[in-house]
């Protein structure tokens, strides 16, 4: 028990700057990834499994150990202060870099949104061309307001395409486009008056729920989608130092380091903390993969523009998760 126990502490350092497996689909063929491992789920762990049952309680420690800080040290005053006083600065900057992020997957990538629907067809080669027109009109704040429709629309379209899980794995897109239709939309307008309180809460929350959702899709119910990607790219750094930290347990870690990022940001606690941490681990990650796989996650982008407004806004202006 103490030997796993050590394995698993260690594995929770180990697997964050591990990001490169927050969306693995970006790397892995899905489908044929999902018939590859079909029927071998036996072989990853169990929920009464004691990694599990270990990666439970840290994961409850943590997030009531963040609870009592946050509690304790309240919000950064002067960092705040500022990030009011320089609101419409920090929102360009984070719009700029979410255009960038659908820039960059319409022309690098080929895809609209997420790998869930690649550009195969007149259909989606259509969306293809509205989806990089509407982050140009971010990019350089022409009718943002209207962009950020077209956005909302645009992930309707594919979610309606793709399913469920697309729509939760991607939510954070979905998030942030909504809030630029809220920031950029005229201060007497319903929607201004209805949700601005509210915008920075509501990527918050989004983006705990795509961490966790991912949690459970790639690694705990699908393990075998980051397994196929551990087998291509050979991230498992932690079997140089324990020989016995198979891949499975470092996918398994990786999840629960997700979730515990996840219910970090959904429950507001130390927003600016758990921020840096995710972006400083990511930023690894990419030059990480840039260098040794000339592969570049741009993916990451959409995370960076959501993380701008938490470092300046923190938690945002309301906390609806908040127990006092």
């Amino acid at each position: 028990m103490i030997k796993q126990l050590k394995f698993v502490l260690l594995g929770l350092f180990a697997a964050i700057p591990s990001f490169a497996l927050a969306h693995v689909k970006w790397f892995v063929d899905t489908e044929s990834v999902l018939i590859k491992y079909a029927g071998t789920t036996s072989t990853f762990f169990n929920w009464n499994s004691t990694e599990v049952l270990i990666w439970s309680c840290i994961t409850l420690f943590v997030v009531l150990i963040f609870a009592f800080i946050d509690k304790k040290i309240g919000e950064p005053k002067k960092i705040l202060a500022y990030g009011y006083k320089n609101e419409n600065k920090i929102n360009s900057v984070a719009r700029i870099i979410f255009g960038m992020y659908l820039i960059s997957i319409t022309v690098l990538w080929g895809l609209i949104i997420s790998p869930d629907l690649m550009v195969s067809n007149t259909f989606t080669t259509i969306l293809q061309y509205i989806q990089g027109l509407l982050g140009l009109m971010f990019v350089f704040n022409i009718k943002t307001r209207l962009a950020s429709v077209g956005t909302i629309l645009l992930f309707v379209i594919v979610a309606l395409q793709s399913s469920v899980l697309f729509t939760l794995e991607n939510l954070m897109v979905l998030a942030l486009a909504f809030y630029f239709l809220v920031n950029y939309s005229p201060k007497d307008s319903w929607i201004f008056s209805k949700f601005y309180k509210h915008g920075v809460e509501i990527v918050r929350i989004a983006t705990g729920i795509t961490l966790i959702s991912l949690a459970f899709t790639e690694k705990f119910l699908h393990p075998g989608l980051s397994l196929e990607f551990l087998n291509i790219h050979n991230w498992n750094f932690m079997q140089l130092i324990f020989p016995a930290f198979t891949n499975e347990l470092f996918v398994l870690s990786v999840g629960f380091a997700e979730m515990i990022f996840g219910i970090l940001f959904i429950m507001g606690y130390l927003t600016r903390m758990t921020t840096i941490l995710i972006a400083v681990f990511f930023a690894i990650s990419v030059t990480a993969m840039l260098h040794g796989f000339g592969l570049w996650e741009v993916e990451d982008l959409v995370v960076y523009s959501a993380a701008i407004l938490f470092i300046f806004f923190g938690h945002g202006r309301t906390k609806f998760f908040h127990f006092s």
